[in-house]
This record gives structure tokens, sequence and C-alpha cells, in this order.
């Protein structure tokens, strides 16, 4: 699978980003107290089928839903399920859709009410170090040197990185080319080009990095039981830098 893209593949993937974007605001605007994550799941699916796209993650290795909702300890590939979410809660909202061949994949973490400071801040330091490995893209620069930018931030904050998933490049399939680690040394790895279009999510903890997980690799949860966040977007390599294609909503809690 060629990492690159043409012009054409990416016109068609940024058109699918913004429309993943919009549902991902939308998705976090039907997030209330009370609600379980399989409603919210439900919400997201009519919101996909509103705006005439796929959710290829549903039946993916026999997932059973559009989305994954990772509430609190949770990481990330967590299945909707009878879980209810109260408000104090930080939830991630992870979204892929598809049309037309193409690919888009998009996250969140939000808080529900009002969170406490910690989470607050978990939240924040997590968002820096993917605004930090955005930044430094361009061609060049090595998937090493996105992992570092991660780590490094994470770490001097006090935070762990979870070292059992990363990111990935997409387009033209939902997981494209080697993981885009969020960990690493500089200058190692593959070499960013023009064209190529890889998803950035760091996966931050509260205590240590360690996470457990069902026998299907689902339901990734921290081993001590501590907070988890995470968020993601997809970034183009351009030939003097970098597009951002997918966006966050401004506000990254306080939901009601």
């Amino acid at each position: 699978m060629d990492l690159v893209k043409s012009p054409e593949q990416i016109k068609e993937i940024r058109k699918l980003a913004l429309v993943i974007s919009d549902i991902l605001a939308e998705s976090i605007e039907k997030l209330r107290p009370e609600m379980t994550s399989r409603e919210l799941d439900h919400e997201v699916e009519r919101l996909m089928e509103r705006h005439g796209v796929n959710g290829p993650c549903k039946g993916y290795n026999h997932f059973p839903a559009v989305s994954c909702i990772s509430v609190n300890s949770f990481v990330t590939h967590s299945i909707p399920d009878d879980t209810i979410i109260h408000a104090g809660d930080i939830v991630d909202i992870d979204i892929v859709i598809e049309k037309g061949g193409y690919f888009a994949d998009v996250s969140k973490k939000v808080g529900v009410g009002t969170i406490s400071p910690e989470a607050s801040r978990l939240i924040k330091i997590t968002e820096e170090c993917l605004d930090g490995a955005i930044r430094i893209v361009r061609p060049g620069t090595t998937l090493g040197d996105i992992g570092f930018a991660v780590q490094s931030h994470a770490e001097t904050n006090g935070y762990s990185v979870v070292r059992d998933f990363g990111g990935h490049f997409i387009g033209t399939a939902m997981h494209e080319g080697p993981l885009v680690l969020n960990y690493g040394m500089p200058n190692e790895g593959l070499a960013l080009k023009p064209g190529m279009i890889l998803c950035i999510e760091p996966m931050i903890n509260q205590g240590k990095r360690g996470v457990t997980m069902d026998k299907y690799g689902w339901n990734a949860k921290t081993r001590d039981g501590k907070l988890s966040s995470r968020c993601e977007h997809m970034v183009l390599v351009t030939t003097e830098g970098h597009e951002v294609l997918t966006r966050h909503p401004a506000s990254a809690g306080g939901v009601n």
C-alpha cells in the first residue's frame, strides 16, 4: 500500500476529515450525564447515517459498535456497553468513518460536567503532547521524532506513555503502514514524505504505563486503575510542512 497519496486522493480524504470533525462535535453535544456508553454510540451511528458515511469499526475483528467510548481509566478501544457516564467522568470519543473507499479518524477526551483539577490537567497535557508532535511534522521528520516529542512532554509533566498502542497512517484503509508510536528516539524510524497522511494519537496515563485488555485486544484499561487520556488528529505532510485535516471542538471539558 502506497503511503503517499495522490492529489485526487488527498482531495477526497480532506473532505471526509471535515465530515468526521462535524460528527465528533455533534457527538460531544449528545454526551450527557447518566447516559450509557452504548446510548452514546447509537447517537454516533445515527449521526453517521445522517452524514451519509459508514462506520467501519462495526464488525472489524468482531467489534460490535461504530465508535470506541473510553471512560476514565479506560485507555482506548472500549466497547460501548451499559456503563453509565456520570458527571465528573472523562470520556474519549473515538470515531472512524468511510465513504467511497476513503477513511477518516479522530478522537477527543472531554469532561462531563465539572471534572477534577487532576483530570483537567491530564487532558490539557495530552492535548499539548498532540500539538507538540504535530508542530514538528514536515518532510524528513521521522516517526522517532514524533514519538520523542510526545514522550518527553508527557514524562516531563509527570505522566507515563502507553506503549501497547499507537497512531497509524490512513487514507485508503483504516490502518496503513507502521505504527506511529508515542515514544521513541530522534532521527529513528520512517522519514515522512509529502502526501503521507498519519493519525497522531497520544495515550497518556496519570499513573504507570501498564494496561490490561480483553482476549480480543479491546477494552484497554490502565493496570493501576488511574485515569488515562488520549486525543487524535489526522495530519497531512505537505511539501513545506503539514496540514491538520481534522478539527476538535474548542472546549476540552465541561459537557453538561
